[in-house]
């Protein structure tokens, strides 16, 4: 949603490419009071943390930027800081945190799109002083002006966001360069970590020291418009002297003007990636600077207090003023482990009531829960193969398959039933899903026969209860071809791997002749995206909250995948959508839409384990489980 659609969307489709996978760590999540018919108290929540933390050695800045952004360090510290809005679990509602109210709508103010954010004013960071738009606007401008990358970019998008100003102390204002989204503004910017302007300026300043000087930045804007002229120049020359060359003649000036703007643009082009990679070294330099800027005696403001290493173990203390939710413990302690095995056994000993692991657990024992994660997994179709393109045998056959069975007794659990496009229930249509959906095989294959039989298509011996069908044949009497379903290796995703030939069985119940074609991962994705040299594949995806992965997968620009422009309008449509109520609508009847046409089928989600002792949460089950909000110990009840 906010990087270049192909771009992310092939890396997620090689993100997803593994399983299991691990929980997703760049939108740590605050967590609201549990309701008062749960509350109970304890001095401690304890934690098995299987990682390496950095947690004491670098700062905020560099926590949420690629070099310190780990699991294990989030969920030692993400809470520590404030956010303007956070996504309220179990459902993922869209709620002030630090925020007073709603923001304001965006509206376009001279060359900017601008919208404000009125503030708590009952708000305190760990030294007594207040929390203010100032902490906010400089935040926002420090992230832009260092261009800081990961979780950094994405709360403040350079491609958007210009700057932010404190109005007053209560109301900050965001300027945006062009009209933002939803996935931009109150899933971006809204959401993104604040620190305190008082003890970080000088800091920052003495870094900012490091930055491009503002002549070099001149030197390239100056640089980059002589090229934009000299590459007009070269395609204007360059057509000219063509046209000579196909009516048989030659300019022997024109020639040599051509010859002269080309090494004019290769000069012009040496200059400006000399002068680039000096701005990228002035950034780099900058930036490490600011990662190593002292953050002793930070003062913080979450709901809780980091404390550091104790005893050997890491703590948290609750932050007594309560600014955001009122756990139910005294403090968080983390007892930092190398191994799922010692995590275990630690578990085992009693000596620890979660486990937090960046990867999906992989023990099987008494007392785990698991639940869906955001990486899904489709059938795709080829595009290009318009014999496989009929929405009724898209229909037909996802109405064979039985999600229910496929997750939990064939892919014991290790999978969740999915049979829609968007996961999150603050985006889904609740009546957007599969029409087979609760069926039992009876009706699932009379409701597949009416689809295909509606559609023209007829069968030598039609499919029953008692036999599976032959002889499938289209309307014009051709007969159904057979079709090859590639799939990544049982040793690469054992889970695709097996639901690919549950495709296959249900598929030929249908009279359809599906082989399954296993190949590596990298020739998988290669066939998908690049040779297009594919029928079917099962292929997997991590999905996001803000469903903006619909209009980069149909939106009308991603001919590998989806070839019609069905959605384009609705698509360009929420793309500078920015009011949630009318993203909401619009992403439900994209789906709906969907559903109805199914170019893809979905199958499942990958699930995550918890596994917990001695609490209880309001909710067992949530997406990517409780240790995708890492433990969420402000929401955790002990048991008496």
């Amino acid at each position: 949603m906010r990087r270049l659609f192909r771009v992310t969307l092939f890396l997620t489709f090689l993100l997803a490419s593994c399983s299991p996978q691990p929980v997703r760590v760049a939108e740590p999540t605050s967590i609201p009071t549990p309701t008062a018919a749960l509350v109970q108290h304890a001095p401690e929540i304890r934690f098995a943390l299987i990682g390496e933390p950095r947690a004491e050695q670098i700062n905020v800045w560099e926590l949420f930027d690629e070099s310190g952004a780990t699991y294990a360090d989030y969920a030692l510290r993400a809470e520590s800081w404030p956010r303007l809005y956070h996504l309220l679990p179990p459902e993922s509602t869209f709620e002030p945190l630090a925020a007073n109210g709603m923001p304001t709508e965006v509206t376009q103010e001279n060359d900017f799109y601008v919208a404000a954010v009125q503030l708590r004013t009952d708000l305190k960071w760990t030294d007594g002083t207040s929390f203010t738009a100032e902490d906010v606007a400089f935040t926002v401008n420090t992230a832009l002006s260092f261009e800081l990358g990961y979780d950094w970019g994405v709360y403040y998008s350079r491609d958007y966001l210009h700057h932010a100003e404190a109005i007053d102390l209560a109301t900050v204002k965001y300027y945006f360069k062009q009209k933002p989204n939803v996935g931009v503004w109150q899933y971006g910017a809204l959401q993104g970590p604040i620190v305190q302007k008082a003890f970080w300026e000088k800091s920052v300043g003495d870094s900012a020291s490091l930055l491009p000087a503002d002549a070099l930045r001149a030197d390239i804007a100056k640089t980059q418009a002589d090229l934009e002229t000299v590459k007009a120049d070269v395609a204007e020359l360059s057509e000219q002297v063509l046209a000579l060359i196909l009516s048989g003649k030659q300019n022997r000036i024109l020639d040599s003007d051509l010859k002269r703007k080309q090494n004019e643009q290769i000069f012009v082009q040496s200059n400006l990636d000399r002068f680039l990679e000096e701005y990228a070294a002035n950034i780099t330099s900058a930036q490490s600077a600011l990662y190593n800027a002292e953050d002793e005696a930070e003062p913080v403001l979450g709901t809780w207090i980091p404390i550091g290493m104790q005893n050997g173990q890491w703590v948290n203390e609750v932050n007594p003023d309560f600014p955001f939710a009122q756990p139910n413990f005294d403090r968080a302690v983390y007892q930092i482990l190398g191994s799922e095995e010692a995590a275990i056994t630690a578990f085992k000993n009693g000596e620890v009531d979660f486990i937090l692991s960046p990867n999906d657990l992989t023990v099987d024992m008494a007392g785990v829960k698991r639940s869906p994660t955001y990486s899904a997994r489709f059938l795709v179709f080829n595009p290009l193969r318009s014999q496989f393109a009929d929405p009724a045998f898209h229909s037909a056959l996802s109405c064979m398959l039985d999600r229910n069975l496929l997750a939990t007794d064939i892919l014991q659990n290790r999978a969740a039933p999915f049979d829609a496009f968007i996961l999150s229930p603050q985006w889904h249509e609740p009546a957007a899903r599969d029409s087979c959906t609760g069926m039992d095989e009876s009706a699932r294959i009379e409701q597949a026969v009416k689809f295909m039989k509606d559609a023209g298509y007829f069968w030598a011996s039609e499919p029953d209860m008692s036999s599976a069908g032959q002889g499938l044949r289209y309307s014009n009497g051709d007969p159904f071809p057979q079709i090859t379903l590639i799939t990544p290796s049982r040793d690469e995703d054992m889970l695709r791997y097996t639901a690919a030939n549950y495709v296959a069985e249900r598929a030929g119940y249908l009279g359809i002749s599906l082989t399954v074609q296993e190949m590596s991962m990298a020739e998988l994705v290669y066939a998908v995206y690049s040779s297009q040299k594919y029928d079917m594949a099962v292929a997997g995806w991590r999905l996001s909250e803000y469903p903006a992965y619909l209009c980069e997968m149909f939106g009308g620009q991603n001919l590998p995948l989806y070839n019609s422009g069905r959605f384009q309008s609705a698509c360009d449509a929420l793309r500078v959508e920015s009011d949630l109520d009318r993203a909401q609508q619009g992403f439900r009847e994209v789906e709906t839409a969907l559903m109805s046409e199914l170019p893809f089928i979905p199958l499942f989600t990958v699930t995550q384990a918890d596994l917990y002792q001695n609490i209880v949460y309001p909710s067992e089950s949530v997406l990517s489980g409780w240790s995708g909000l890492y433990g969420a110990p402000a929401i955790a009840v002990p048991t008496p």
